[in-house]
């Protein structure tokens, strides 16, 4: 990397990084406040591409957060209760708790100094941050409720929260067969979106899922396939780990509104796990119920003749097959744990009117 040269220029000090293309202007008078008490940095604060950098050390400890610089790769790990954060220099991307974040700004050294996007270290430890343009002032706040510490909004760019039990159409991108599937085996799903912005993901999306459990065809049941959903990628290529599971989209599973948001009905029962599998009936499948007692596996939950299988039945249920589910085939994933991811594609702006409309 070429070495910045400095320039005096009506009190702002000019940063020129030859050779680069990056420009960016470091304000002495910018002043940063904790909680009201201004925080005390090693160098003063810069603003790089509208964004303000401060010293690691200095800010992640005034947060109350352990962090580690690692020089041989140059880059930083923090943590602060459950919140893990990872950077590195001349990197927009980082980590938060394994979730991938895009940077407005990457960490950079200046004056021998490792400086980092300030908003995005305050809001990925949970605080609350404001800039007053008037008097150059960044003021945080970590008493509030914001984002209830989640660590989870993205610095710099808005972020998309898609609720636990939200509910998302997808198709199948490779057939699934019980006769021929693996416990183990790894497929992709892409989000099913008609006109851009009536689903919880941008248009071409996936879903990453697993073979979880499979059964074969006997002679005294009919085989299944028991599959969970792990991963979530974007357009963009930005991986995102989830919790989703396979779900009916018919009227007792899910509710249906007008637009907007699909979601999971509530499930009963709190000593029994209740799970929706695919099993074989006639040259497809069917989407049914089987109750998991404690320790038990799917082949022996699901009985002679699929005794402990329910839902929506047919006379095909009596004919035993393999599950065969096409490719483009419908289905749908229920989230059971809630995903914020950044919004580089302006996707907020398409969603929301379809969510207020609910």
């Amino acid at each position: 990397m070429n070495k910045p040269h400095n320039s005096k220029i009506l009190g702002l000090t000019t940063l020129a990084f030859a050779g680069t293309g990056l420009l960016g202007t470091a304000q002495a008078a910018t002043t940063v406040e904790i909680n009201g008490q201004q925080l005390r940095t090693s160098v003063p604060p810069i603003q790089m591409n509208n964004r303000t950098l401060v010293p690691m050390r200095d800010i992640f400890q005034a947060l109350g957060a352990t962090v580690k610089w690692h020089q041989a790769n140059q880059d930083i790990t923090a943590k602060r209760g459950n919140t893990n954060i990872w950077l590195q220099i001349g990197n927009r991307v980082a980590m938060v708790n394994g979730q991938r974040q895009t940077l407005g700004q990457a960490p950079m050294m200046y004056r021998g100094n490792t400086m980092v996007p300030l908003r995005f270290v305050s809001e990925a430890l949970g605080a609350n941050v404001k800039w007053h343009n008037a008097v150059q002032l960044v003021s945080i706040d970590t008493n509030g409720t914001y984002n209830g510490g989640s660590g989870q909004q993205v610095a710099g760019v808005r972020s998309i929260t898609v609720p636990a039990g939200a509910v998302v159409p997808v198709t199948l991108d490779e057939d699934l067969s019980s006769a021929t599937a693996n416990r183990g085996d790894v497929f992709t799903a892409t989000v099913k979106s008609e006109t851009t912005g009536d689903s919880e993901f941008p248009q071409g999306t996936k879903l990453q899922g697993v073979v979880s459990d499979v059964v074969r065809i006997d002679n005294d049941r009919a085989g299944a396939l028991d599959l969970t959903f792990n991963s979530i990628v974007l357009p963009d290529g930005a991986r995102y780990n989830v919790r989703g599971s396979l779900t009916a989209m018919d009227n007792d599973n899910v509710s249906h509104p007008s637009s907007g948001r699909i979601m999971a009905k509530p499930t009963t029962g709190k000593k029994d796990n209740t799970k929706t599998i695919l099993y074989g009936a006639g040259a497809g499948f069917l989407i049914g119920k089987v109750l998991l007692k404690q320790n038990s596996v799917l082949s022996a939950a699901l009985g002679a003749l699929g005794g402990y299988l329910y839902g929506k039945r047919n006379d095909n249920d009596t004919k035993f097959a393999d599950v065969n589910v096409k490719r483009g085939t419908e289905l749908g994933v229920r989230l059971d744990s809630q995903v914020v991811y950044a919004d580089n594609y302006g996707y907020a702006n398409q969603r929301t009117p379809y969510l207020s409309l609910r």
